[in-house]
């Protein structure tokens, strides 16, 4: 008995996939359409696997064992795992431009060589179980016309467009995944980024300024949108503007962005969506996340933070390079445990979402101890609760200066300390402490 595909799988009991289809081909083999909120997905059998978004780019495949992610900068990252001493590890790479755009090539022509077999008639059209809608095969060729539309041309012109919206992309903090990037200043005050991570030249947007890139942003993604969980503010010193100007900021975003507001909805073709199909564009965006890695004034005070939550800041990531005071000042930073304390107990008493992250191996393996005391005491200490979160991140991977850094046992030993020494003092309501590979944070 042979063996059933994911594509046959998904066609019974995808659920995510509120339409779908299955076409089998006169060999046999099945192939799987779905469309999910802000995606459409072909499984051909187990695999070739594409995932797309509403406007037909591309985002994810899996080819010959090997995933690939596409940003929206148009750059292709590969995927694979290779076995060495002691198991399987992932390795990532950035394609190559002539594989990328041959890549590209491939999907685009996939795409065609099913619209050819559709409109032949090539297929025996499979329903999905009878609670599941059918995804109609004049509304799947649509879609692939869409997809087919991406040529080298196109990909050339999105890639253009990107340029023009977006500067250097900041530090993402990790819990604010799929959120639309919006960047108030560029770049990094004094030519010093977190972690001691790239700088990039400086360089601050008016308000103006800023709506016209969140409408640029807007356009670029298109209906991708409807992938993206919220809007992440940068850079590092945004909130550290002048307050009215921060204000404004998030007025502006708000005229552009479906945030805290009902939108139209609509469906991935273009056509008015059914009236009990699920949401394909997010009536609303949620809130604005922003990143803050030093606490001395300038910064709102307690009336001020409520004001900004009235405006949608719903959430701030605050980068810790180190409990060490003598570590941290190495970053650049005068702040004190304090100052961290307090500017904590304002976000909550304004209902802002708190959220930290910290460096694992600072200050290298000279300061190790130290380091791993001091953090641990000041995380203890902290007027963090049970459910928040606290990202602890390989200094190694954004400072590439560090002097004798932790080997990898070393990192991984001094994150199990991290872990244990927080909970054993806040064995009850501490917050969560998990690792965190920027690398994976990727656009």
């Amino acid at each position: 008995m042979s063996q059933t595909t994911e594509a046959a799988c998904l066609l019974q009991s995808g659920s995510m996939y509120f339409r779908r289809i299955g076409l089998k081909a006169r060999s046999g083999d099945v192939i799987f359409a779905g469309i999910k909120p802000g995606a459409v997905s072909l499984y051909f059998g187990d695999e070739p696997i594409y995932h797309f978004d509403l406007e037909g780019r591309w985002q994810r495949a899996f080819v010959d064992g090997m995933h690939y992610l596409k940003g929206l900068d148009g750059s292709v990252r590969s995927v694979g795992r290779e076995r060495e001493a002691g198991g399987m590890v992932l390795r990532r790479g950035t394609l190559p431009y002539a594989e990328a755009v041959d890549l590209d090539a491939s999907i685009r022509s996939t795409a065609l060589g099913l619209i050819d077999d559709l409109d032949a008639g090539n297929f025996e059209v499979l329903l999905p179980p009878p609670d599941r809608k059918p995804l109609l095969p004049e509304r799947l060729r649509a879609f692939l016309e869409s997809v087919a539309g991406w040529d080298a041309a196109a990909w050339f012109a999105h890639r253009e467009r990107y340029i023009s919206a977006y500067g250097p992309l900041p530090f993402l903090p990790p819990d604010c995944p799929n959120a639309l990037v919006l960047q108030a200043t560029l770049g990094h005050a004094d030519g010093r980024a977190f972690g001691r991570g790239p700088a990039a030249e400086h360089y601050v947007r008016s308000v103006p300024e800023f709506q016209e890139h969140a409408g640029a942003v807007r356009r670029l993604v298109g209906r991708r949108i409807a992938q993206h969980k919220g809007v992440f503010l940068a850079g590092a010193d945004v909130l550290r503007r002048p307050f009215e100007e921060v204000i404004g900021l998030l007025e502006a975003a708000r005229l552009v962005l479906p945030i805290g507001v009902e939108t139209p909805r609509s469906s991935p073709f273009g056509e008015n969506r059914d009236d009990d199909d699920p949401d394909l564009v997010p009536t609303n965006l949620g809130l604005v996340h922003a990143f803050l890695d030093d606490f001395v004034p300038p910064l709102p005070d307690s009336e001020g933070w409520r004001r900004l939550r009235k405006a949608h800041l719903g959430r701030i990531t605050l980068g810790v390079e180190s409990g060490d005071p003598q570590v941290r000042s190495s970053f650049g930073k005068s702040w004190t445990d304090d100052d961290l304390r307090s500017l904590i107990a304002d976000l909550k008493a304004a209902e802002i979402g708190v959220g930290v992250v910290v460096l694992i191996g600072a200050g290298g393996r000279a300061k190790a101890e130290d380091h791993l005391e001091s953090t641990s005491a000041l995380l203890a200490g902290l007027p963090l609760e049970a459910g928040d979160l606290v990202s602890l991140v390989d200094a190694r991977s954004l400072d590439d200066a560090l002097v004798d850094p932790l080997s990898d046992a070393e990192t991984l030993g001094q994150v199990a300390a991290l872990r244990s020494r927080v909970a054993a003092a806040r064995p009850s309501k501490g917050p969560k402490l998990v690792a965190y590979n920027p690398d994976k944070h990727w656009n």
